[in-house]
This record gives C-alpha cells, sequence and structure tokens, in this order.
C-alpha cells in the first residue's frame, strides 16, 4: 500500500488534472461562442441550425396546377346526347319499318 505515495505518481496525477481542466475550460469556451441554442435565439425569418448559427429560412415556391375541366366535360356531356339520339333514332326507324 506504502507505493501509491511516490512523486512520480502525484505529478502523473497532476497532469491529468491540469488536462481535464484544460479540456473543461475548452468546452466552455465553445459553448460561449454558439450563436443561437435554439430558433428562440435567431430572428423571426431565421432557424438555429445544427452548427449552432442562425441560417434564413430557405425560399421554396410551390407551383399551383389548375385544371380547368369545363371544356372536357361539355365534350363528353354532347357525346353522350348524341349517343342517345343515335339510340332513339335507330329505335325509331325500326317503329316505323314494322307499322
Amino acid at each position: 500500500m506504502g507505493g501509491f505515495y511516490k512523486k512520480s505518481e502525484a505529478g502523473l496525477v497532476a497532469i491529468v488534472i491540469i488536462v481535464i481542466v484544460v479540456i473543461f475550460f475548452g468546452w466552455l469556451i465553445n459553448l460561449n461562442q454558439r450563436e443561437c441554442k435554439s430558433n428562440k435565439d435567431c430572428d423571426s425569418g431565421s432557424y438555429c441550425g445544427s452548427d449552432f448559427s442562425c441560417h434564413q429560412y430557405p425560399n421554396i415556391q410551390q407551383t399551383v396546377v389548375e385544371y380547368k375541366l369545363i371544356g372536357p366535360s361539355i365534350i363528353l356531356g354532347l357525346a353522350i346526347v348524341i349517343a342517345a339520339l343515335v339510340l332513339r333514332w335507330k329505335r325509331w326507324n325500326s317503329k316505323k319499318e314494322s307499322s
């Protein structure tokens, strides 16, 4: 048990503590250099990115497609009416021939 109190081990412990303190201060400095931590820290038109800096929202344009189906519906309606008249015409002609 008496081997734990050597001077070389005390120096090693001091170096490890100094390294831990330097890493801790580096981490604190890194935290303080961040521009934002959440979206609340940025302006209304910005968001907080993964690099902890504020970025503008991208402007995405959406194309709106409007279908004008009046023309095709008129053509389809006329085709149905013409088909009904053709079928009636055949029935009228068959009744006239039989009478």
